[in-house]
């Protein structure tokens, strides 16, 4: 594996006047936020990353119009991106935007700080649960949460959807996909259809105006310190998962298989449940249907990213380390990838047929926030408690109050409507 990055990232190196004069182009670059900076910008995101495709509602709002750190369109290329390669959807858009930013330790450091508040929400209720085994509150927590994550979605539709909307080529892409989602179809082969569905009937491409300050990191000296970071963080895991091997055996291969389910999950975090449920409950028989569902639903209420539930199954295994191991283990694959694939990506999006397939993947996740405001209403939307929750934070995140000042109100409603009165 060692060897295979470093050849990938010796063989990027490439010559600055040989590309389109697109590419040379430099927006305005206002001073790079500082290490700190970047770091807690991202931990507060992943405090309040709720809503599964509604985070990116969430990320763009921070992102471009509070800290202009890079252009709209920039993120809306990255968006496009990671939706093709396998992983959780929005660590990759926060390790993208870190490395537009900062490089490959930017990359890092935004991923890390995007999941190190989930893992420690997930951390926090593993413990009472494997003592005790006493899910109520979590469960009137979420009853009031979904509500709320029903606006968060909501939101995040009439921000993604409103620029697509006027334009009909655009509108058909986002119904085709809202239908195949509906339909269950493949999310991948959603993607590449609605991909190929842009190069046929050629949308407009939008350009924004906004300026930002992401940078190219694409020089063959800063590939080079890439690839010896990746080497190096790959050595570190290699050790890691050794020393798993030797401390709990059962932890080194439920680590494997989480590592493997990192590589094949196309299409987010949803789509690792089936395969998550294949290795630990059907294959290897470590956990039971109901501790899954139950890992499931700690995955859900808490923010970030919902394949986070490996933090419960290490947790199980082998207490605080097991969770940091699998947490590591179902995460860091697609860091490589996402971190190997950017500088190719760069290179061929200069081409218009490229651009045209972004704009039909981008369509096509207008349609899945569609199909996901649909699912999580019917469920959560029950009751008129539900309706007054979700109404009144639409209308809080209509008048820009903070996210986290929506969530923590609304968690301590949750818990004493549904925990005591309902």
């Amino acid at each position: 594996m060692i060897g295979i990055i470093v050849r990938a990232f010796v063989k990027m190196t490439w010559d600055p006047a040989a590309l389109p004069m697109e590419t040379m182009e430099k927006e305005p670059s206002p001073s790079l936020p500082s290490w700190i900076s970047l770091f807690v910008k991202f931990l507060k995101l992943g405090a309040t990353a709720y809503g599964g495709p509604a985070i990116a509602g969430q990320m763009k709002k921070t992102f471009i119009k509070e800290y202009r750190w890079i252009s709209e369109e920039d993120f809306n290329r990255g968006l496009a991106l990671c939706q093709l390669i396998p992983g959780a959807t929005w660590v990759q858009m926060a390790a993208y935007v870190g490395y537009r930013l900062r490089g490959i330790h930017g990359a890092a450091a935004g991923a890390a700080a995007f999941v190190i508040p989930s893992f420690l929400f997930v951390l926090a209720l593993s413990i009472p649960y494997f003592r005790w085994g006493d899910l109520w509150f979590i469960q009137a927590l979420f009853r009031g949460l979904g509500a709320i994550v029903v606006a968060i979605v909501l939101d995040a539709f009439l921000q993604f959807g409103k620029p697509h909307l006027k334009n009909w080529k655009m509108v058909l892409i986002i119904l085709l996909s809202f239908l195949g989602f509906y339909l269950r179809l493949n999310i991948l082969l959603v993607f590449m259809v609605s991909a190929f569905a842009a190069f046929l009937i050629k949308p407009e491409i939008r350009k924004s105006p906004l300026a930002g300050i992401g940078g190219n990191h694409s020089s063959p000296g800063g590939m080079r310190k890439d690839a010896l970071f990746l080497v190096g963080l790959a050595a570190a895991l290699g050790i890691l998962y050794a020393l798993c091997f030797f401390a709990s055996p059962t932890l080194f291969y439920l680590s494997l298989a989480l590592s493997k389910i990192g590589v094949l999950s196309f299409g987010g975090g949803m789509t690792s449940i089936s395969l998550i449920q294949y290795e630990v409950v059907d294959r290897f028989d470590w956990f039971t249907t109901k501790e899954l569902l139950d890992g499931i639903a700690m995955g859900q209420v808490t923010p970030g990213p919902i394949m986070i539930t490996a933090a419960f199954l290490g947790y199980k295994l082998s207490g605080f380390w097991g969770a940091f191991a699998a947490t590591l283990a179902i995460f860091s694959p697609a860091f490589f990838i996402l971190s190997l694939t950017i500088p190719y990506y760069d290179r061929l999006r200069v081409f218009p047929a490229i651009r045209m397939a972004e704009q039909g993947v981008l369509a096509s996740f207008v349609g899945m926030i569609g199909i996901v405001l649909l699912n999580f209403g019917r469920t959560a939307i029950v009751d008129p408690p539900s309706v007054l929750l979700a109404a009144g934070a639409f209308i809080s995140l209509l008048k820009k109050i903070d996210l986290a000042f929506i969530l923590i109100p609304g968690a301590i409603l949750s818990i004493l409507i549904f925990g005591f009165f309902l």
